[in-house]
């Protein structure tokens, strides 16, 4: 049984109260994201320091929305927002544009850690796939009710196991990689990554947009509140597969969780204001990256002592 600030009533939780939610949520989101945006413009207008060895910025348009960093590779990371996302081989130092995800607006990556060619995107405009590592990608929201994905999951143990919210729709699962899928919970929403824990596949977490850190114990049936993320409306968040129970989450800055989500620190020595990504490695769960959106495009920090130390990449 949830606690009371958790419990929904199915009989009040229909599809006419997720409509009545999801606008309210869309302008807030809007709203925050102008803000942070403004932020991180007035607090690194010139971008980080002109050091010789920093690279470029990639362009993903006037919101950062995700990170992903390779199971098997932690010097290979993507970004995503509003207009597209962008891969990187060098640890964020150079970049290239995603084919095939402009405009989709990446709220969420998953690769496939015993064959990382294999990679899903999830955003407004449906599920993706990549066969390349990234470089190219098409679109495919078969037996998905809608494309409107805000939340995307992978279990690690089991990389045929996927999970999508789609937008007034539900918590979907599929069993084979995407072909398929089955409603989970139609009430329950999520924006951003679907955490999936290592050591147990019912076992799933998620931030959510009032800050509230929340696992399921039974595949994303049912959802309690274990803590809260003192962050401004935190869309990423990352778990290191290789310390399951520690968390990382972003919304403003970056917070850390040791206790599986119980409690949070702020860190990011060396961080901007503004930060609304995070990514850790799972090869190398010391490495953690941030993001946050500059004047001319993504400026990506990098972590190699579990976040508290950090050094510009571009």
């Amino acid at each position: 049984m949830l606690p009371e600030e958790d419990k929904l009533n199915k009989k009040n939780r229909g599809k006419s109260s997720r409509a009545s939610w999801l606008p309210a949520a869309i302008v807030i989101f809007g709203i925050v994201g102008l803000a942070i945006g403004a932020v991180v413009l007035s607090v690194n207008p010139g971008g980080p320091p002109s050091d010789s060895d920093l690279g470029q910025r990639p362009y993903v348009g006037g919101d950062l929305h995700s990170i992903a960093v390779d199971p098997t590779n932690p010097e290979k990371v993507m970004v995503g927002g509003h207009d597209g996302g962008a891969v990187s081989e060098d640890g964020g130092k150079t970049w290239e544009p995603a084919s095939g995800l402009e405009g989709a607006d990446p709220m969420g990556w998953e690769i496939n850690p015993e064959d990382p060619e294999k990679m899903y995107a999830g955003g407004h405009s449906g599920l993706y796939r990549s066969e390349n590592g990234g470089k190219n990608w098409e679109q495919d929201s078969t037996g998905l009710p809608g494309t409107d994905l805000h939340g995307l999951g992978m279990d690690p143990s089991n990389p045929e196991n996927l999970y999508a919210y789609v937008v007034d729709e539900g918590l979907y699962k599929s069993t084979d990689a995407g072909d398929s899928w089955e409603l989970v919970d139609e009430d329950y929403g999520a924006m951003g990554p679907i955490l999936v824990d290592p050591r147990d596949s019912k076992s799933l977490y998620l931030a959510g947009m009032d800050g509230g850190f929340r696992k399921s114990e039974d595949g994303g049936e049912s959802w309690r509140k274990v803590g809260i993320i003192p962050g401004e409306m935190v869309m990423s968040s990352a778990q290191a597969r290789k310390n399951p129970d520690t968390f990382y989450a972003a919304g403003g800055g970056v917070f850390k969780s040791t206790d599986r989500g119980e409690t949070w620190k702020l860190i990011g020595d060396g961080l901007p204001e503004g930060v609304s990504v995070v990514g850790v490695s799972q090869s190398d769960p010391q490495v953690v990256y941030a993001g946050a959106l500059g004047t001319d495009g993504v400026a990506l920090f990098r972590s190699e002592d579990g976040g508290k130390s950090w050094q510009a990449r571009n």
